[in-house]
C-alpha cells in the first residue's frame, strides 16, 4: 500500500505529533505512522523498512527525544538513499547532531514550536505540494500571501493555451531596477541570478548561461533582436521595485520568433514573500513552456537558499560590496555576510561568501592569521550546509593554497568550476594557484574565462600582464597594461580609496616612463595602510619601476618583516625585475 508521508518521531513526542497527522489526514494526505512510536529500544522491523519504501516523502519530527534515537538516524539514512524529500518539522528548539548533519543539509525547516501554529500547518501544506502530493491547503487571511496582479495580456496567454510550444533555448535577461534608490542594483541582479540558476536545472529546457545573459543588462534592443543575437527562441524580461520592505516584481515571457507574450505577472509583498515569488515565477515559466518536470525537478524548483529574507537581503548586498574587491568594500561584505549568518545559521551561500570575502582579505590586504583560519573553518561550515556550493570550493581552494597545500588546492578549485563554470571568481582564484605552482598555460586558460565573464575585475589584467611577460610574449604584456591603464581611473574615480588598485596604476604609469604620474600616485595610496604588508609589497612594486632600487628593496624588506611570505609569487612577479641583481635583494630572498 502506497503512502504519500511516512512519519518518523519519538513515542515521548506522541500526542503532539498525532494533532498535526490527524490534520493532515483531514487534508487528504494518507500517512504511515508507527503508532507504538519509534526509539532506541523498539524492535525495527522489515515493516516499517517497506513502509519507507513505499512513502513518496518523510515527516522528520524533531525534538531532542527523536534526534537522539538510533532508529529515527535509519530512517533518515534510508529515505536519504532513496533520494526522496524530507521535511524537517521542528517541534522544539533543536541542535542537529552529527549523523543527521549530512541528509540534512541544505534542506529547509519547518518551526513548528514558533509564530503562528495555522501559518505553520500551511507551511507544511506547501511543501507537500511541492513534492507532488495533492493537499488542500487550508485558506489564509490576504495579507499573508503576496498579491499577485494578473497583467492584461493574460487573457491571450488563455486562449493559447493549448498550442504547442515550439522547441528552443531560453534567456533570461537582467530585470529592471525601477526602485527610487539605484543602489538596490544588487538586488534585481541577484534575484535575475537565482532564478537562472533555478531554471537552468531543468532537463528540458537550454538556458542561456547568466554570463551572457547580464551582458544585456540595460538594453533597449527589441525582444526579437535579442533572441537572434543569442539564439534564443524564449526570454524572460521585467521589473523590480524595492521599497524598504515592499517590493513589486513584474515578469513576462516572450516568444522572440512570433512577438507572442506567453505569460505575464505583476507581484506585490513584503520582503518576507520573495521566495514565494521566486518559486512561482521558475513554475509558472516551467507551466508556460509545457515542461514535463520530474519530481526531482519540482523540489529543486522550491529549493530555498534560506529560511529568513533579511539574510537573503544582506547576503546580496555583501556579495555587491566583495566583487568590488577595495580593503573597506571586503571588510564591509564580511560584516553583512556575518549577520546574515546570525539570522540564518544553516545559510550556506553565506558562510561561503563569508569564507571566500576573509580568504580574499588575507590575500590582497592583510596577512594575518586570523583571516586565513576564518576562510577555512567557514568554508567547511558551508559544504556542511550544502556539499555542492561552488562558492565553498573556490573559498576552500584558496584557503589550502595560503597553506601550501596547491594540489588539494587545485581539486577545490576545479570542483568549484566544475559546479559552476560562470563563477568568475572561482577562475580567478584558481588560475593564480596554478601561476604561484608555475603552470602559466592553466594558468591563462582560467584567467582569460574570469575576464570574459567579468571585463571589469581590473586584478585579472594584471595576473595575465605577469604570465604574458613570463611567456616572453611582449605584445600581449603590452595589451593588459593599455587596459589597465584605461580600466584604473575609471576604477578609482568610483573607488578612490582603493590604494591597491593605485599602486597598480603608479606601476603601469611608471612602465610607460610617465614618472611625475606614478610618484603622485603613488604618494597618495602610501597615505593609507603604511604597515600592511601587501601594501609595502605594491610599494616596493612602484619604487622598483621607478627606478629606486634602495627604497624597492627596503620596502619590500618592511612587507617580509610585517608578514608577507609568498616568496614564490615575489620570484615570479615581473615588478620586481629591475631590482632582482642588487645585492641587498639577494641576500633578503637568500633562503627563501
Amino acid at each position: 500500500m502506497h503512502t504519500d508521508v511516512f512519519v518518523s518521531y519519538s513515542r515521548q513526542d506522541r500526542e503532539r505529533v498525532l494533532a498535526i497527522t490527524r490534520r493532515l489526514e483531514e487534508a487528504g494526505i494518507s500517512v504511515w505512522i508507527d503508532q507504538g512510536g519509534i526509539d532506541g529500544a523498539t524492535y525495527w522491523g522489515e515493516e516499517i523498512v517497506h513502509a519507507i519504501e513505499d512513502s513518496k516523502m518523510l515527516l522528520l519530527m524533531a525534538s531532542q527525544n527523536s534526534i537522539g534515537s538510533e532508529n529515527v538516524a535509519k530512517e533518515v539514512m534510508l529515505i536519504s538513499e532513496k533520494k526522496l524529500p524530507i521535511l524537517p518539522i521542528h517541534l522544539e528548539p533543536v541542535t542537529i547532531p552529527a549523523i543527521l548533519k549530512y541528509p540534512l543539509a541544505g534542506i529547509q525547516h519547518v518551526e513548528y514550536f514558533r509564530g503562528d501554529e495555522e501559518e505553520n500547518f500551511r507551511t507544511i501544506m506547501r511543501a507537500l505540494q511541492r513534492a507532488g502530493i495533492e493537499a488542500k491547503i487550508p485558506t489564509a487571511a490576504p495579507k499573508e500571501e503576496p498579491v499577485r496582479e494578473r497583467n492584461v495580456v493574460a487573457t491571450a496567454h488563455s486562449m493559447h493555451s493549448e498550442q504547442a510550444i515550439a522547441p528552443g533555448a531560453l534567456a533570461v535577461l537582467p530585470f529592471d531596477n525601477i526602485s527610487p534608490e539605484k543602489e538596490t542594483d544588487y538586488f534585481s541582479d541577484g534575484l535575475t541570478e537565482e532564478l537562472i540558476t533555478s531554471l537552468s536545472s531543468l532537463s528540458e529546457m537550454e538556458v542561456v548561461s547568466r554570463i551572457v545573459s547580464m551582458q544585456y543588462k540595460g538594453t533597449k534592443k527589441d525582444p526579437k533582436t535579442i533572441g537572434q543575437e543569442l539564439q534564443a527562441r524564449y526570454i524572460v524580461v521585467g521589473s523590480i521595485r524595492k521599497m524598504g520592505e515592499n517590493i513589486r516584481i513584474s515578469a513576462q515571457l516572450v516568444d522572440t520568433e512570433t512577438n507572442r507574450q506567453l505569460w505575464a505577472q505583476t507581484y506585490k509583498g513584503k520582503l518576507d514573500d520573495i521566495f514565494d515569488i521566486q518559486e512561482q515565477v521558475g513554475q509558472q515559466i516551467a507551466e508556460s513552456l509545457k515542461l514535463k518536470l520530474s519530481l526531482t525537478e519540482k523540489i529543486g524548483l522550491t529549493k530555498r537558499p534560506t529560511v529568513n529574507a533579511q539574510a537573503y537581503d544582506l547576503y546580496l548586498r555583501g556579495r555587491e560590496y566583495l566583487y568590488q574587491l577595495t580593503k573597506q568594500s571586503v571588510d564591509y561584505s564580511i560584516q553583512l555576510f556575518e549577520k546574515a549568518i546570525e539570522l540564518d545559521p544553516r545559510f550556506a551561500a553565506a558562510y561561503a561568501a563569508c569564507s571566500n570575502a576573509y580568504g580574499l582579505f588575507f590575500s590582497l590586504f592583510r596577512r594575518d592569521d586570523h583571516f586565513k583560519d576564518k576562510a577555512q573553518e567557514l568554508g567547511l561550515k558551508a559544504l556542511m550546509y550544502d556539499s555542492n556550493s561552488p562558492e565553498a570550493y573556490a573559498a576552500l581552494a584558496l584557503s589550502y593554497y595560503f597553506r601550501h597545500d596547491y594540489a588539494e588546492a587545485a581539486r577545490a578549485g576545479q570542483k568549484s568550476v566544475d559546479l559552476d563554470p560562470d563563477n568568475f571568481l572561482a577562475y580567478w582564484i584558481v588560475g593564480r594557484i596554478h601561476y604561484n605552482a608555475g603552470n602559466f598555460a592553466r594558468a591563462e586558460e582560467l584567467l582569460n574565462k574570469a575576464l570574459r565573464i567579468e571585463p571589469s575585475f581590473y586584478s585579472t589584467y594584471n595576473d595575465l600582464e605577469l604570465i604574458y611577460n613570463a611567456t616572453d610574449r611582449e605584445p600581449l604584456v603590452e595589451d593588459m597594461r593599455s587596459k589597465l591603464l584605461e580600466l584604473l581611473p575609471t576604477h578609482l574615480l568610483k573607488f578612490p580609496d582603493d590604494s591597491r588598485a593605485r599602486l597598480f596604476y603608479s606601476a603601469r604609469l611608471a612602465k610607460r616612463g610617465r614618472i611625475a604620474e606614478a610618484k603622485k600616485e603613488a604618494e597618495q595610496a602610501m597615505l593609507t595602510s603604511t604597515d600592511d604588508p601587501l601594501m609595502l609589497y605594491n610599494v616596493a612594486c612602484v619604487f622598483a619601476q621607478l627606478g629606486d632600487t634602495t627604497l624597492a628593496v627596503e620596502s619590500l624588506r618592511g612587507a617580509i618583516t610585517a608578514g608577507h611570505e609568498n616568496f614564490d609569487w615575489i620570484k615570479r612577479d615581473s615588478d620586481l625585475d629591475p631590482i632582482r641583481n642588487d645585492p641587498e635583494y639577494i641576500e633578503l630572498m637568500k633562503d627563501k
